[in-house]
């Protein structure tokens, strides 16, 4: 075999910036149906025992809105008991010894909290979220930010400064598909750009897996690596599940091992409304959201 010959089979080398941008352009392309109902099950181990929570949810792609029934499956068929008895409180006068001057009371209540009926918080979620992939469309970058009137414009100027350095580690198989393993360290505003680990098919450019770095908008989520599992159905992505790869140390001494969140029976929605969870919850600081892409 001649040089030339040996040259001309050998695999073309793979750029994995051009790879990690045509991941974005695919996903950015994507046309999600107007409605989606779906159920999000929460499960893991709170201690030692095995709890989970299903919550009804809808996604509307044309106001990017959630909407979910915040009471999950297992409270509405079992409500909590209403308390009965005495709540003791242990109280404390605390005047650092200049009592003449006044004091301050503390108290704390005796035994342990009750445990919330969420696991980890009400996940107000859309299994659409690409966790930073999708491109600001034109449209909602002007939209940001408009000039005075009585400024005339000379020129509109974008930036494509990079958001990581992108390296391709492999290309292994993902359920059945090859896929290229990109390997992403940020280069600015690490706890925005999350990405560290990412996983596309070699045919369609979209996501079949990704590590990142947090999750969520609240601590402990921001703090510890999930694992993303894409499904792509119809030439869409799906988030299938996302599973913490720590322990969760949530409030009230709450520890959650083995955090899964799984979006279920995901469907497009027919035309009747009467079957759709119609609230959307106000956040509250255990309300599990992404943060804005």
């Amino acid at each position: 075999m001649s040089y030339v010959q040996a040259a001309a089979s050998a695999p073309p080398v793979l750029d994995p910036y051009a790879l990690f941008l045509r991941a974005r352009s695919a996903v950015t392309s994507v046309q999600y149906p107007h409605r989606i109902d779906y159920t999000i099950a929460v499960s893991g181990k709170d201690g030692t025992v095995a709890r989970s929570n299903h919550y009804r949810a809808s996604y509307r792609a044309d106001g990017d809105q959630v909407n979910l029934a915040p009471i999950s499956a297992e409270e509405a068929a079992k409500p909590p008991l209403v308390p009965h008895g005495f709540n003791f409180v242990f109280t404390a006068s605390v005047c650092g010894g200049r009592c003449e001057t006044g004091s301050d009371t503390l108290a704390f209540p005796a035994g342990r909290p009750a445990a919330s009926p969420d696991l980890i918080g009400v996940p107000l979620l859309a299994p659409t979220y690409m966790f930073g992939l999708t491109y600001q469309r034109r449209g909602e970058r002007s939209a940001q930010i408009v000039p005075p009137s009585n400024i005339p414009v000379i020129a509109v100027v974008s930036s494509n400064s990079r958001d990581y350095t992108v390296a391709l580690v492999d290309s292994p198989v993902i359920d059945g598909g090859p896929c290229y393993h990109l390997w992403l360290t940020p280069l600015r505003k690490p706890k925005a750009n999350r990405l560290r680990e990412l996983w596309i098919g070699t045919s369609d450019y979209l996501p079949r897996r990704a590590i990142v770095a947090g999750n969520f908008t609240l601590a402990p989520f921001v703090d510890v690596p999930w694992t993303i599992d894409f499904s792509v159905v119809r030439g869409a992505p799906f988030i299938r599940d996302e599973r913490a790869n720590a322990t969760l140390y949530l409030a009230h001494r709450q520890v959650v091992r083995d955090a899964l969140i799984s979006f279920e029976n995901v469907a497009v929605a027919g035309a009747t409304i009467y079957d759709m969870p119609l609230v959307a919850p106000e956040a509250t600081p255990t309300t599990l959201i992404e943060p804005l892409p």
